[in-house]
């Protein structure tokens, strides 16, 4: 199957499955919100287009769609109080493939790393000249 074939049928099936959304919102009861979510992640392809929804209480759920071929996320906030479908962020995640020890809190996980590799080079010394061993 061609990309762009392959394409076009994810995008159709997003679409579709972004429409029962809206009219989920627009006819729906309260908390129909989360039920539509639901039904869009289930209707969402498979493959290089990914689809998650978070309730976030009340009437409002976050979708995210990850698309893996193009490096893009986008995060839509669907509000089934006001009816409503809203487009939050679009991000090229591209670069964040190559980020390493970003945002993270000591230790980082090339200290660990070092520990670990530290704590096995000494794993035929004596108890009394190795290092802690880590505690599971």
């Amino acid at each position: 199957m061609s990309l762009r074939r392959t394409w076009a049928i994810a995008l159709a099936v997003l679409g579709a499955g972004l429409g029962m959304l809206g009219v989920g919102l627009a006819v729906g009861e309260r908390g129909d919100t989360a039920a539509w979510a639901a039904a869009l992640t289930e209707s969402a392809p498979t493959g290089d287009v990914q689809v998650t929804t978070t309730p976030l209480g009340g009437d409002r759920v976050v979708i995210c769609i990850v698309d893996t071929t193009r490096n893009r996320l986008m995060v839509y906030l669907a509000d089934g109080k006001r009816s409503r479908l809203r487009l939050l962020a679009v991000r090229d995640i591209s670069a964040d493939w190559a980020l390493s020890d970003y945002n993270n809190e000591r230790p980082y996980p090339k200290d660990i790393r070092q520990r670990v590799e530290q704590w096995e080079g000494t794993a035929g010394e004596t108890t009394s000249d190795a290092p802690d061993k880590p505690q599971p």
